[in-house]
Parts: structure tokens; C-alpha cells; sequence
């Protein structure tokens, strides 16, 4: 599961959001048909920072799922709603989020329902997902883009595009090392703690001066993933029923 950091990222922020845990626990609890609650996200691994919120796994009654969100203590709360049966089945999915929320959470109001998706959560972060390899369709996909942005490397636009295809890359990075998705904001300091070397080229892409610097940055981050390089090959995409 996430270890939690030695220190909270901001301790006045992580001191606000659980002094504001008791009144939003009150009101989840008050909420019909809630009878679990898990605390995650930031917070929950003590990371919190200027911008964290209070995030809340609540194992519901019935057949309906949503999500709500309040002020509580001062602090913005976010609720997400499930039966327990849907949280499993977003758990087998896999569901990224779910499944990192749930490994790295907090019980706040205990049952035997969230102890269940509580340890498969862990257990499953612990295995990692499936690698899942580009398709050709896909490779053809991210090599348009980053060729676009070579056609553009004179042009304001080209800051836009390059960041653009170096974020389908590493999303891309992700899925194809079997590693599980985390936010956009985190990359750089994720890659580093695995040792990618994907995280230089993903740094530079960001802070280059130059266009011409960016450019090479982002074709050598692609270089790390496309098979075969920046050269066109076949590949041809599922086909569909037309209605």
C-alpha cells in the first residue's frame, strides 16, 4: 500500500483537515443508509498540502450510488457513495483510483464490508496491475502527436502541444509497465522514486527554455516507449458496428 510520509507535506493543512473530521464524520454518518466510512487521498496518508480536501469512501445501502460534497470545520469535503458490491466490482476492474484509495485509506466507521475491500485493496495494490503494451492503433496514436508538435516547433502552440502528447506518454508509460495511475502533479516525483529514467526526460520536457530543447526531450521520452521509434507502421484499429 502508499506509505505515508514521515511528515505531513503542510502540517497547518494537515492539522486542519482532521480537526474538521469529527463534524464530517457526524454528517456522513446522519446521511440514510451509510454504515461504513473510509478516510482517503492525502490527507489520509498524512501528504496534505494547501490544496487538499477531505475525501470519503462511504459504503451505503441499497442500490443507488453518488457522490456530495459540503464544508465541514472550515474545509471542503468530498463524498463518494457505494454499495459495497459496486466497490467491489470497480476493485476487480481495475478501477486505479478506487483501488489506491482503498489500500492507502483510514477506517472511520468500521464493518466487516469495508474490513473485506479494505484488505482486497491491499492486496491488490501490492500485486500491481497488468502490464498492458500499446496497441498498434494506439502507437500510431501518440507518434501523430508527437510529430505534430515537431510541425509546430516554430509556433506559440507548440508549449501546448508538447505538453499535451508528453502527458498521453506517460499515461501511456504507466499502463504499459504495469504500474499503478497516479495524478498528473505527481509524475515527476514518481518516476523518481521508481528510478526512470523517463523522470529527466519528463522534467526537461517541462522546463526547457528552448522549443528545439522541448522537442528533443519529448521525442526521446517517446523513444522510451514506441517500439520501432518515430517511424510509421501498420496498424489499424477494432472495427465497429455502424448503427
Amino acid at each position: 500500500m502508499p506509505a505515508p510520509s514521515p511528515t505531513p507535506r503542510n502540517p497547518a493543512a494537515q492539522a486542519s483537515l482532521e480537526g474538521a473530521l469529527p463534524a464530517a464524520l457526524a454528517r456522513i454518518a446522519a446521511t440514510p443508509g451509510v454504515y461504513a466510512a473510509l478516510w482517503c487521498g492525502s490527507a489520509a496518508r498524512g501528504e496534505a498540502d494547501a490544496h487538499s480536501d477531505l475525501d470519503i469512501h462511504a459504503l451505503v445501502t441499497g442500490d443507488h450510488r453518488w457522490r456530495s460534497s459540503f464544508v465541514a470545520g472550515g474545509v471542503p469535503v468530498e463524498v463518494f457513495h457505494n454499495p459495497a458490491r459496486k466497490v467491489r466490482a470497480m476493485l476487480a476492474q481495475p478501477d486505479h483510483a478506487t483501488v489506491a484509495m482503498f489500500a492507502g485509506g483510514r477506517v472511520l466507521l468500521p464493518h466487516p464490508d469495508l474490513d473485506a475491500l479494505f484488505g482486497e485493496a491491499r492486496a491488490l495494490y501490492a500485486a500491481g496491475p497488468a502490464p498492458r503494451p500499446l496497441t498498434p492503433a494506439e502507437r500510431h496514436t501518440l507518434l501523430d502527436e508527437v510529430v505534430e508538435a515537431r510541425a509546430a516547433l516554430t509556433e506559440p502552440v507548440h508549449p501546448l502541444l508538447v505538453a499535451s502528447a508528453a502527458g498521453r506518454l506517460v499515461r501511456a508509460l504507466y499502463a504499459a509497465r504495469g504500474w499503478w495511475e497516479v495524478k498528473p502533479r505527481v509524475w515527476p516525483r514518481d518516476l523518481a522514486r521508481r528510478g526512470a529514467p523517463e523522470a529527466g526526460l519528463l522534467h526537461a520536457v517541462l522546463s526547457e527554455a528552448s522549443a528545439a530543447e522541448r522537442q528533443t526531450a519529448l521525442e526521446a521520452l517517446a523513444f522510451s516507449l514506441l517500439p520501432g521509434g518515430l517511424d510509421y507502421g501498420e496498424s489499424a484499429s477494432e472495427a465497429q458496428t455502424v448503427a
